[in-house]
């Protein structure tokens, strides 16, 4: 719908030449187009700003990532570390259990040794005497 043309009412339109009224038009035109200028300026920086911190989100959003990566793989050669320890540990276990046996066994054998070289000994002497006394016989 069209709107019917108005005459300004406003005195100084009156009073003024045409001259006067296109200087205030280009006035307000000069104003309306800094303050336009102003905008886009703005709205550049903005933009830009925005784009900025897109960028530095998509760049820690990748620190994070290669973080979890790194936090991953630490906790799974932590769990790896921690079952190779309980395969040493047991293993330890099991040669201090063979070693107690074995130090039993020498101890045992040590003893029977001593006893035999006792008995040797003893039989070493009793036929010593028993040659004597054949050869004194």
């Amino acid at each position: 719908m069209e709107r019917p043309f108005r005459e300004r009412s406003d005195e100084r339109w009156l009073h003024h030449g045409p001259e006067k009224k296109i200087a205030s038009i280009r006035a307000e035109a000069d104003t309306a187009l800094a303050r336009a200028e102003g905008a886009e300026t703005e709205l550049a920086a903005s933009k830009a700003e925005v784009s900025a911190k897109e960028q530095e989100a998509i760049s820690l959003n990748n620190r994070i990532t290669l973080l979890e990566q790194q936090l991953e793989k630490a906790e799974t050669e932590g769990a790896d570390a921690k079952i190779k320890l309980r395969e040493h540990e047991l293993k330890v276990e099991d040669l201090e259990r063979k070693v107690k046996t074995l130090e039993k066994e020498n101890d045992t054998l040590e003893t029977k040794l001593e006893e035999t070289t006792q008995k040797l000994s003893e039989a070493k002497a009793e036929l010593d005497e028993t040659l004597k006394a054949m050869d004194e016989m």
